[in-house]
Order: C-alpha cells, then structure tokens, then sequence
C-alpha cells in the first residue's frame, strides 16, 4: 500500500448518542472500520493483513474478532505456500535450518 488513505464520512442519526451514552464516536469509527474490513474480508476482496490494516488492529486482534463474530478464515494454498517460504526464510536467518 502507497501509505495513501482516502478519506469516507457518513451520518448517523444523533440520537443514537442519546440512548447509549458510552457509545463514542470513535467507538463507532473502530466497530465500523472492523465491520467493513470484516465483510471484504469474508468475500475475499481484501487479505487477513490488508483488512487487520484498514480495521486499524493487529492481525491476532483481528483473527479474534473474525471468530467473535463466527466469520471462517480465507486461507488457500497460495496464503499456506507464502507462509512456508516466510517461516523458512526466517529459519535461514537465523541459522536454524
């Protein structure tokens, strides 16, 4: 990623800040963020990391509430092969292999 964000606004009606008080809005932007990086994420248009990115958490965090909300990991050959070369990359590194 260019390091380039784009920036999306949209409104919410103000009463909803009324009935729950603890609800913040940027507890609103960080459940938002998850949602939508979860949804491309369950219809493959975005990988584990890009969508951990844009959902602003690390990718444990955003395995986690992948499970919290029953959403299956997209994990193919292609992610399992990537994954492989890195762990043996790292291996190498360290004189391990």
């Amino acid at each position: 990623m260019s390091g380039e964000t784009i920036k999306i606004e949209f409104e919410l009606p103000k009463d909803l800040f009324f009935r729950n008080p603890i609800i913040s809005q940027t507890l609103i932007k960080a459940e938002a963020l998850k949602r939508l990086a979860a949804t491309f994420y369950a219809d493959g248009s975005l990988s584990l990391g890009k969508a951990a990115q844009i959902a602003n958490v690390s990718k444990q965090d955003f395995l986690d509430f992948l499970a919290s909300h029953n959403i299956p990991l997209n994990y193919d050959i292609r992610e399992l092969d990537e994954d492989l070369s890195s762990v043996k990359e790292f291996l190498q590194d360290e004189n391990r292999l």
